[in-house]
């Protein structure tokens, strides 16, 4: 059975790879030729689709824990302050009883800052705040709390692109 179908060893050896002046890719295509992942000068994108994603990845989820109803209302009032437009927090129960400890968490869209907002707050005790999301809106979130808080960094784990940052937040001292 004949493998080479026609080719020469020699024909093969003598062509000439792109770093050394051919006029083709290492595909064998010529320039502006089509490949699996387009050359660019199809249709343009989903414009409705490119906001969706551009949304989601200026969302910070933030999960506030280990604290009373008034410390879990401090720390996102300071959020919606900071950030007008905020998903209203959702306490949810972590067992099935009433002495069961609750986490309040919300949807922050750093696209919307309020120019200026500098809030301050007062917890009643100190409360723990988990922010999860694309690197540099967790970052953004992160600076409005440590404004407005006095916050300890508990640990960090980044990804390829996203971040999350837990935060033990307690009363600036006057």
């Amino acid at each position: 059975m004949n493998t080479n179908r026609g080719h020469d060893a020699q024909e093969r050896r003598a062509a000439l790879l792109p770093d050394a002046g051919a006029m083709v890719d290492e595909h064998g295509r010529a320039p502006g030729a089509a490949s699996r992942t387009g050359t660019g000068a199809g249709p343009a994108a989903d414009a409705a689709r490119l906001d969706a994603e551009r949304a989601a990845e200026a969302e910070v989820n933030v999960l506030v824990s280990h604290c009373d109803r008034a410390g879990a209302d401090a720390v996102l009032g300071v959020l919606a302050e900071a950030f007008p437009g905020m998903a209203p927090p959702v306490p949810e129960r972590a067992g099935a009883s009433a002495a069961a400890p609750s986490i309040w968490s919300a949807t922050v869209d750093v696209r919307h800052r309020a120019p200026g907002a500098s809030p301050r707050a007062r917890p009643a005790g100190p409360a723990t705040a988990e922010l999860d999301g694309a690197a540099e809106p967790v970052r953004a979130v992160r600076a409005v709390l440590e404004d407005a808080f006095a916050g300890e960094h508990l640990g960090t784990v980044s990804g390829e692109h996203e971040l999350q940052v837990a935060l033990r937040l307690t009363a600036r001292a006057s």
